[in-house]
């Protein structure tokens, strides 16, 4: 069964997020022959030989419609990304062109506004429910907007959240927490709030060190520059070096203003990191309901985020022991091969039915 990705801005880091692993968890544990169709946006795709091996790759320099031109009867499965101008052209051109019994699947990776934006009554809001009519199986990645969207779209939508990457064959154990408050992403865009995270940092006194791990927009203030707590890391590329920070943090901060879902959010938890976050991150509180450890604050609510480090911070607590818990619970039920299991079901189920 030809399952093909099509998504032209793959780079090679996106092969250890959903937009590979999905593939390469049909194709490795159910056998699927798994393609991914990108134009050509990084220099290697080094993942392919090791990380996600199985996974075959068609680079492209035109449109992704003239692809589906060329190839839309050869493919079982066509899986596409968000609700846009290029997934509306591509659905329709491969309902029309494709042999019986195909099937498309949209992975919508959607936030609050995202859900807004499509039941607008404009000509993009037209426009992206016409994509979502064309398509036969639609996931969304959290439980808030799954519960909304399967009111109109019913048996469609599929409950896929975002899962995390690992080799490991147990969750992680015996971690040496320190007094480290953690966030990683693109720091200083208007989405991250690193801003509001810097000055509620400052605000709570709280004696830990804050670490900022990722790339910096290049017009971001840092609004405590002379903060000796206050550390830039830079972009880390090294898979295992980001994960060592994970593992000595105690505290993920992620005040985003608005997230699809946001992976790092698993990758800090499943190093035992507890979660502070914000209502603009839907992901944030299914993650903290299934670990029954972490906070929601209201976004840029400085004084409250300030409040809550102050308060975690503050409690004596058996740090590695709440890490050890908060590290089963993901290992147990957000790795890939847990979440894509539906997925799988759902398409044998269509295809026989």
């Amino acid at each position: 069964m030809l399952f093909v990705t099509l998504f032209t801005r793959l780079k090679n880091v996106n092969l250890t997020k959903d937009v590979g692993m999905i593939p390469y968890v049909l194709h490795r544990d159910h056998g699927f022959d798994c393609l991914m169709v990108t134009k050509k946006n990084d220099e290697s795709y080094d993942y392919l030989k090791d990380e996600v091996a199985g996974l075959q790759i068609e680079f492209i320099n035109g449109k992704g419609f003239l692809y589906l031109l060329k190839n839309a009867r050869k493919i079982d499965i066509l899986n596409i990304y968000h609700l846009n101008l290029q997934s509306w052209y591509n659905s329709l051109l491969f309902r029309i062109i494709k042999r019986r019994g195909s099937l498309i699947y949209l992975k919508l990776d959607m936030d609050d506004a995202g859900y807004e934006r499509l039941m607008n009554k404009d000509p993009q809001g037209l426009i992206k429910r016409l994509t979502m009519m064309h398509a036969d199986i639609i996931s969304v990645e959290t439980k808030d907007l799954y519960m909304k969207l399967r009111e109109r779209y019913k048996d469609k939508m599929l409950f896929l959240p975002n899962g995390y990457y690992t080799r490991d064959d147990a969750p992680e154990r015996d971690m040496k927490k320190e007094d480290i408050i953690l966030t990683v992403g693109n720091l200083g865009t208007s989405a991250k709030a690193t801003d509001t995270l810097i000055k509620a940092f400052h605000k709570s006194s709280c004696g830990y060190k804050l670490h900022l791990a990722g790339p910096v927009a290049e017009d971001f203030i840092n609004p405590c520059p002379d903060d000796p707590d206050i550390i830039f890391e830079g972009e880390i590329k090294d898979r295992e070096q980001l994960r060592d920070l994970y593992r000595r943090a105690k505290i993920f901060a992620f005040p985003s203003r608005h997230e699809s879902f946001g992976i790092v959010l698993l990758e800090a938890a499943s190093c035992g990191d507890y979660i502070i976050s914000t209502k603009g991150v839907p992901a944030a509180r299914d993650i903290i309901s299934l670990t029954g450890e972490g906070a929601i604050t209201d976004v840029d609510d400085i004084d409250a985020l300030a409040s809550e480090i102050r308060t975690v911070t503050s409690s004596n607590r058996d740090w590695n022991s709440i890490a050890e818990k908060i590290a089963e619970k993901i290992y147990d039920n957000c790795r890939y091969e847990d979440t894509v299991r539906p997925l799988y079901e759902r398409i044998i189920s269509l295809k026989e039915g």
